[in-house]
């Protein structure tokens, strides 16, 4: 059986005295979003009618339609079954029932464009050369929460509609993933997704047949959650990293714990693909740990030890601690020792 002790951490007062880094200001860029219903446009007329206009949908969505069209799988326009497939799609009665309950969940954006709008001022703040991506709400059967390209970003709001939906239930969603997948996890989410995206995880030596080990995986997941965090400030944790208040109370007074085990069982260093997996992807708990522990408490763990590097490196900036793909530098500098 394995041992665990429970440490209750005193406050670190010297970092929490100093001032947040990540409250800038933002006045002054000048930033607007509106999402773009793209499921009102299909499931709002009558299906004849968008049928007829898919050459207008072509031409108005571009790139979006064209990857739209991919996930639901229904071919593209020209091809002999796409009338066919695509007239299935909108007129399908479960897709109607989830359009209605979309509409009910979500009347309309007020409160989405205000917060995504937030969040790419920062964006801008901290990359400004970076494009502002065009944002579009969507249904596609329930394949995917979030779809990003070239320009674009998509929302897949039949994912986002609250915990305890019959639907998922049918779909064989984990509770543990359904907990997550309501209104208020949409902007944090975005922004994820966006950082995973723009900066992909890559080994410190590009030489190395090994791809990632634990503490390598568990600060690049941190720098993402520093990422979100940076864009949306006055985020709470508990929502950036998808922890309930109990979770998030639970790492807290467990995290020297945690550190602790991870070091006496060696387990830092360990590359094999499952040991990875257990200690970073989502799951019910994060394995190693007590059961009361979270799924990606180790992430977590990698989020504080960014926190403390950049805290401690005020002279590194975003953009810069995002391409640094040296982890044991980033491990070594930020002093993390949480006993």
């Amino acid at each position: 059986m394995k041992k665990w002790m429970l440490f209750l951490l005193l406050p670190v007062t010297f970092l929490s005295c100093k001032r947040d880094p990540l409250k800038v200001d933002v006045s002054n860029v000048d930033v607007t979003v509106h999402v773009d219903r793209f499921e009102q446009r299909i499931f709002g007329p009558p299906p004849d009618s968008v049928i007829a206009s898919v050459p207008l949908l072509q031409q108005e969505y571009g790139l979006f339609f064209r990857r739209f069209l991919q996930l639901i799988n229904v071919g593209q326009p020209g091809s002999q079954v796409f009338d066919q497939y695509f007239r299935l799609f909108i007129t399908d009665d479960l897709n109607r029932e989830v359009y209605r309950k979309v509409m009910e969940v979500f009347p309309d954006m007020k409160t989405l464009d205000k917060k995504l709008a937030g969040a790419f001022r920062h964006y801008k703040y901290y990359f400004p050369d970076k494009q502002v991506p065009k944002v579009y709400s969507y249904i596609s059967g329930f394949n995917a929460s979030l779809m990003i390209d070239e320009g674009i970003l998509g929302i897949g709001l039949d994912r986002y509609l609250g915990k305890d939906i019959l639907w998922y239930d049918r779909l064989g969603i984990p509770k543990y993933m359904q907990r997550k997948m309501v209104p208020e996890k949409i902007p944090s989410d975005c922004m994820y997704a966006l950082a995973s995206t723009e900066f992909p995880f890559s080994p410190p030596d590009k030489d190395t047949s090994v791809t990632e080990n634990v503490i390598n995986k568990m600060i690049y997941e941190g720098k993402l959650l520093y990422f979100v965090k940076a864009m949306m400030p006055e985020e709470k944790d508990e929502v950036i990293i998808g922890f309930t208040p109990e979770q998030m109370k639970w790492c807290r007074e467990n995290e020297a714990a945690m550190w602790a085990y991870l070091i006496e069982q060696k387990l830092l260093f360990k590359t094999d693909y499952m040991t990875v997996n257990k200690l970073t992807r989502d799951a019910p708990f994060t394995s190693y740990f007590p059961r009361e522990s979270p799924g990606r408490a180790a992430n977590w763990i990698g989020w504080q030890i960014v926190r403390q590097y950049m805290q401690r490196h005020r002279e590194v900036i975003l953009p810069e601690l995002m391409v640094e793909t040296n982890y044991q530098k980033i491990l070594d500098g930020s002093g993390y020792d949480p006993h």
